[in-house]
């Protein structure tokens, strides 16, 4: 499976985006399935050789370096913390940093690896744009040989970087030929008892300076390490893309892609919730205005009122009572409900009782046999028939007719 290294440029991605992949030459490694290297070069981003995997170089003035002792308990929700852990060593707000941390000491001290949370997301935002989806991202500076009691120096002409332990160095600007940079001067009083017993130089592009008077600068000797080049494998440094920027996370890749059917979705449950509350409103309206004009019309009707809890109700009853004080008979009246069920009757039937109650007439009677109860049965749909006993006499019933 093949590996694709992309070095990142110091300055890069530039304010514009759109001419990160056009203008800027990346210098970039290949290696094979065993992790040696087949080729390497300088390209566009969309010029670069196929690769099953993509990792990037960072480099070495964009990240810091520095390590923390985690407590042994809560360690989750430290280092969802881990911001905060360091904020009183990046001067700024801790929110526009992003932290990664690598393994563990044996004396608990955690390295962590800082870089700027903003140009880190645009870095692989524009690496994306290009079809380039990195799932690995090292720090420069921990990719210099590491030696005990020796620093590694990468020198540029104009600066570099030092690599002062296995998760520990420093970026270096400016310096000559005859003066060292002033951070490693400062790096090195800084290291008191623990100071190297030498540095070793490598030359990335630049001209040897003068080791005798940087070793005198220093105090430290400064020997020669010959051309740097990239390690065998850049897989020993502390992974960058960790937490939000972390490869399992589809977050970054998808997210752009679902934002307009979110928004539209959001849109289209904001309308219905908009609709509904607007209909409820109206249909609120409606019954208050219904519930009011049937109270007035029933006010108007009945003014001796004092109470009213259900108009339609009260003014049914009332109406009803209207009816009897006026002598005239409703549906549900004893005569009327005698009337349906009289004729249906017949000369067979042999009456036992009659019972008249809030609008239900009860009848028990005897008919002479099953069928003729059937028979009144199906001339009387709207009654409700008890079956009663059966004796020589004939078939006993009790039917009810009413509300």
């Amino acid at each position: 499976m093949a590996q694709l290294e992309i070095h990142i440029p110091e300055n890069w991605p530039p304010d514009q985006q759109e001419e990160a992949g056009s203008e800027t030459l990346f210098a970039w490694l290949l290696r094979g399935e065993d992790g040696k290297l087949m080729r390497g070069g300088q390209g566009a981003l969309d010029a670069m050789p196929p690769a099953a995997q993509c990792h990037i170089v960072v480099p070495a003035s964009r990240v810091l370096l520095s390590s923390v002792q985690p407590p042994s308990r809560n360690r989750k929700k430290f280092m969802q913390a881990l911001p905060y852990a360091v904020e009183d060593r990046i001067m700024a707000d801790p929110e526009s940093v992003h932290v990664a941390a690598g393994e563990e000491h044996e004396n608990g001290e955690m390295p962590l690896a800082i870089v700027d949370r903003a140009w880190l997301r645009q870095v692989l935002d524009s690496l994306r744009g290009c079809g380039l989806k990195p799932v690995r991202a090292e720090v420069e500076t921990l990719l210099a040989p590491c030696k005990t009691g020796v620093w590694s120096l990468i020198w540029r002409g104009n600066g570099g970087f030092a690599r002062q332990g296995p998760h520990s160095g420093i970026p270096l600007d400016g310096g000559d030929a005859d003066l060292p940079p002033a951070a490693l001067q400062l790096a090195v009083k800084e290291a008191a008892d623990n100071q190297p017993a030498s540095i070793q130089l490598y030359l990335d592009g630049a001209s040897a300076p003068d080791l005798g008077a940087w070793s005198s600068g220093l105090g430290v000797p400064v020997t020669a390490g010959g051309d740097w080049q990239w390690p065998a494998s850049a897989e020993h440094g502390i992974n960058l893309l960790q937490g939000e920027f972390a490869t399992g996370s589809t977050r970054a890749d998808w997210l752009p892609r679902l934002r307009p059917a979110l928004i539209l979705a959001s849109l289209v449950v904001s309308l219905h919730v908009a609709f509904t509350l607007g209909d409820w409103a109206m249909l609120k309206f409606e019954k208050h205005r219904l519930t009011t004009s049937m109270e007035q019309s029933f006010r108007k009707a009945f003014p001796d009122a004092k109470v009213i809890v259900d108009a339609p109700l009260q003014m049914s009853r009332n109406l009803a009572e209207l009816r009897h004080s006026a002598g005239m008979m409703e549906q549900n009246d004893f005569l009327p409900l005698l009337a349906q069920v009289a004729p249906q009757l017949g000369t067979e039937a042999r009456l036992l009782g009659l019972e008249y109650q809030q609008g239900n007439l009860k009848i028990r009677l005897i008919l002479p046999n099953p069928a003729a109860v059937g028979s009144l049965r199906a001339s009387l749909p709207q009654a409700r028939f008890t079956p009663g006993n059966s004796s020589p006499a004939g078939q006993e019933a009790e039917l009810t007719i009413g509300k």
